[in-house]
C-alpha cells in the first residue's frame, strides 16, 4: 500500500456539487449576498486557491497513492503509450468544505500520463498545440474533439473579476474562470447527461492546468432569450451529472517533449450504476488522448 506524503486533500477540487453560495464574488450575487448575509472570496484569491490544490493533487497526491493499472495502453492516431492509474478515497478521507457540506460516498479516481514527442507531426503534437487545445477555450474545444460532447454552454464567468489583476494569480497567467454546462449523449437508452463544472484555466511558463469541478445549478440565473445562464436547469429528459477533474501539462526533456497528465472522478447518476461506469471509465479515458491528437493533426492541415 501506497504511503500518504504530506500533502493533505483539499476541500475544493472534489466530486460533491458546490452550492452557488460557495462560489466567488460576482455582480450577480450582490443583492441575495447582502439579503442572506454570505461573504465570499473575490475571484483572484478563490483561483489561486483552486489552482494550488489541483497542483498538489497531481503532483504530490497521484504519484504517492494512485496504482498502475497499464504502462502501454495505446490510443491511435497518438504515438505515445498511455499509462492509466487509479485510486479510490474513501468517505472519510474526503475533506467537508463548511459544516454543512455533503459529499460522495467515496472517490473513484482514474488518472493517465502519456509522453508526447514535441513536434508538429501526425500521432503527436507540440507544445503550443496543446496549450491552444487543452487550456484555449478549453470545453469549446473539447466539445470539438470529443464526439459524446454535444454542447458546452456557457452560464457565467468571471472574466471581468480577474482582469482586474491582469488575469495574474500567483505565478499563474491567463486564467480563466466560467461555469459552463457540458451536454453528453449517452448510448441509447440513456438519457442525456448534463454536467455543470467550474473550469478554471491557467499556464505559467511552459505548463498549463485545466480544473474542473462539479456545481450546482439551482440558485443560479436562468438562460434568456439564448444568452448566458443555465439553460438545462430541470430539463425533461436530462439527467444532471457530476464529474471533477485536473489537467496538467508540462514540457519535459529539455524541450523534446511534452508531459500530458488527466485525473478524474465522475458520477453519471440516473440509471447508470456505479459498477457500470467504473468499468468503461477507464477505456474513455485512454481514447481521449488519440481524439486530442487526431484533432490537433486535422485543425493543422487546415491551417
Amino acid at each position: 500500500m501506497a504511503v500518504q506524503t504530506t500533502y493533505k486533500l483539499g476541500p475544493h477540487v472534489r466530486l460533491s456539487w458546490k452550492k452557488p453560495t460557495e462560489l466567488p464574488a460576482h455582480p450577480i450575487f450582490l443583492s441575495s449576498d447582502a439579503s442572506d448575509g454570505v461573504q465570499r472570496p473575490d475571484a483572484a484569491t478563490y483561483a489561486a486557491t483552486i489552482l494550488a490544490e489541483a497542483e498538489g493533487f497531481m503532483t504530490s497526491y497521484l504519484p504517492s497513492n494512485f496504482k498502475t493499472k497499464s504502462r502501454d495502453k495505446s490510443s491511435p492516431p497518438s504515438t505515445a503509450q498511455v499509462e492509466l492509474l487509479s485510486h479510490e478515497i474513501a468517505s472519510s478521507d474526503l475533506p467537508l468544505r463548511t459544516p454543512e457540506a455533503y459529499g460522495a460516498l467515496s472517490e473513484a479516481w482514474f488518472a493517465r500520463t502519456s509522453i508526447h514527442e514535441n513536434v508538429a507531426r501526425d500521432g503527436t503534437a507540440t507544445w503550443d498545440e496543446f496549450d491552444f487545445g487543452l487550456r484555449v477555450d478549453h470545453s469549446v474545444h473539447e466539445m470539438e474533439y470529443t464526439p459524446d460532447v454535444k454542447e458546452a454552454h456557457l452560464c457565467m464567468d468571471w472574466a471581468e473579476e480577474l482582469q482586474k489583476v491582469g488575469r495574474r494569480v500567483r505565478d499563474w497567467e491567463d486564467v480563466q474562470m466560467e461555469i459552463r454546462e457540458m451536454l453528453h449523449q449517452l448510448p441509447p437508452p440513456l438519457e442525456k447527461r448534463v454536467f455543470p463544472v467550474l473550469i478554471v484555466t491557467a499556464r505559467r511558463r511552459q505548463e498549463l492546468l485545466v480544473v474542473q469541478m462539479p456545481v450546482g445549478t439551482k440558485g443560479l440565473p436562468l438562460e434568456a432569450e439564448g444568452g448566458v445562464g443555465v439553460k438545462y436547469h430541470n430539463v425533461p429528459k436530462v439527467t444532471g451529472g457530476q464529474y471533477v477533474s485536473i489537467e496538467r501539462a508540462l514540457v519535459v526533456d529539455d524541450g523534446k517533449k511534452v508531459k500530458w497528465q488527466m485525473a478524474t472522478a465522475s458520477d453519471a447518476n440516473g440509471n447508470l450504476p456505479m459498477w457500470a461506469q467504473k468499468m468503461g471509465v477507464p477505456g474513455a479515458v485512454v481514447k481521449d488522448v488519440g481524439l486530442f491528437i487526431d484533432w490537433t493533426a486535422k485543425r493543422r492541415k487546415r491551417t
